[in-house]
């Protein structure tokens, strides 16, 4: 098999002409695999527009579980961005799509997946039984780069990655896209200059994002601390 790309968890392998492997890694928990392939399932049964997701198989030749999806020939939205990262309007095209495709995934509601009250338990995160309850689905981990543009078909978007999917109020995904497109991830040794105008571009996106969401800050700012709670913990 030909290794296409590698992550935290797992190697991506092509696995015929129109699906890959996810082949996770030695010791990655069972329990896990199974809770991603039900989510993927999950997510292709509403309908919205997401690889299809086949089978969980044990590959003999690496000793090893992965889940065989369908292949997407595409680019991730990050990538565009980031390659056109000084182009204003290119980047306000691209979260109005954003915003777009995540309103359209938090149109779904669903309590087959986990509550978003016991992921943030699984992080130890203070007071979660404070925060309201909610049955909209939300995917936990939205951003660029989850977003995959069909290059047969450049105004279809896939959305990948349901490792998080959850269901919960819909302003909990969106304080967590939001707390992804304006936290400071941009790491040390930077010029002090540059760093503040890519903060002050990541506080413009964010605001943008929200307001093509319809949504303001007073809207998600009780889900926030929660959100950079586990952002810190997941970042170990």
């Amino acid at each position: 098999m030909k290794q296409i790309a590698v992550g935290n968890t797992a190697e991506i392998f092509d696995f015929g002409e129109d699906k890959i492997l996810k082949l996770f890694k030695a010791g990655y928990p069972a329990e896990n695999i199974r809770r991603e392939f039900s989510n993927s399932s999950l997510v292709n049964k509403s309908g919205i527009p997401s690889p299809k997701v086949y089978e969980i198989i044990f590959e003999a030749e690496y000793g090893r579980t992965g889940i065989v999806y369908e292949k997407i020939s595409g680019k991730d939205l990050l990538q565009e961005v980031m390659s056109n990262i000084q182009n204003n309007e290119y980047v306000e095209r691209q979260i109005e799509i954003l915003a777009a495709v995540h309103k359209n995934f938090l149109s779904h509601t669903s309590a087959e997946c986990i509550s978003y009250k016991d992921y943030l338990d699984y992080f130890g995160c203070p007071d979660v039984n404070d925060l309201p309850d909610g049955d909209y689905l939300c995917h936990g981990d939205f951003h660029f780069g989850n977003l995959l543009r069909d290059s047969q078909d450049s105004e279809k978007i896939f959305v990948i990655d349901f490792m998080n999917l959850c269901h919960g109020p819909k302003e909990y995904d969106i304080a967590r896209a939001y707390v992804l497109l304006t936290e400071d991830s941009l790491g040390t040794g930077m010029d002090p200059e540059i760093r503040k105008l890519l903060l002050k571009a990541k506080f413009a996106a964010g605001q943008l994002y929200l307001e093509k969401m319809g949504c303001t800050l007073k809207d998600i700012e009780k889900f926030i601390p929660a959100v950079v709670h586990c952002r810190s913990k997941e970042m170990l």
